[in-house]
């Protein structure tokens, strides 16, 4: 059975998630590394066309209320440079480059280090923010529990990961550009994903697939699509969501 077909195993079973080994990594995960197309990427040097990739997320968060907000994984704090000064920003990540380049671009409190029982108070944030990070985790239920406990009555979880059901993965398999990046480790389905946050007390609010308005839209992403015979999956809609879930209070 195939990885993406273990993926979808999950609509029909009680787990949330397949754990996928992961391969040797280099030192810092911010070094320049090469994407699934093959291209060598700086991350450090596409500030600008990182932070729209997250605008989204900053604007949900900018229409609450003035809150604590938690930026787990902030990469190189592409979302918290666009959360307005009425919020009181943290942010953590095992980098010590994105702690470096974070620091020099942020009005925030960040940590090295990843999110781990303890790691923060109960009741200290109205938002946690784990964008591309819950893949990366090697026991995400737990994970998602910790970040139930640290939210106040009421707060968000903003949850965004790649998507095994989706139709680039159910097309293409194996070559689903998503499955392929060595830190990804626990896959989702946008289902089961959803269930879990179900289960673990939360009330989904609203869930996203970005796509159409991003720069990944384009002819050519469907036409690829359509194809289905080049040796990568395009970005596609659906390949990740975003999940937007309420602690009750």
């Amino acid at each position: 059975m195939s990885i993406i077909d273990r993926c979808l195993e999950l609509y029909r079973g009680e787990n949330y998630y397949v754990s996928y080994p992961a391969r040797p990594l280099p030192q810092d995960y911010w070094d320049l590394k090469k994407d699934p197309d093959g291209n060598v990427r700086d991350a450090a040097s596409e500030r600008d066309m990182r932070k729209a990739d997250v605008r989204y997320i900053a604007n949900y968060v900018n229409a609450r209320a003035p809150g604590t907000v938690l930026d787990i994984g902030f990469g190189l704090g592409e979302l918290i440079e666009q959360i307005e000064e009425k919020n009181t920003c943290f942010g953590l990540d095992p980098s010590e480059l994105a702690i470096e380049i974070g620091r020099l671009r942020c009005d925030a409190d960040l940590r090295l280090g990843v999110l781990e029982p303890g790691s923060f108070s109960p009741d200290s944030f109205d938002v946690v923010v784990a964008n591309h990070v819950i893949e990366h985790v090697d026991e995400p239920v737990p994970f998602v529990d910790t970040i139930f406990e640290i939210l106040k009555p009421g707060g968000d979880f903003v949850c965004g990961t790649p998507n095994f059901a989706s139709a680039a993965a159910r097309v293409f398999g194996d070559r689903f550009r998503l499955l392929h990046d060595p830190t990804h480790v626990s896959l989702f389905t946008d289902d089961s994903l959803i269930r879990l946050l179900r289960d673990k007390g939360f009330r989904i609010e609203q869930v996203d697939y970005p796509f159409f308005g991003t720069r990944f839209a384009s002819v050519a992403a469907f036409e690829t699509m359509v194809q289905a015979s080049a040796e990568v999956s395009p970005a596609f809609w659906g390949s990740f969501v975003t999940v937007y879930a309420r602690k009750p209070g």
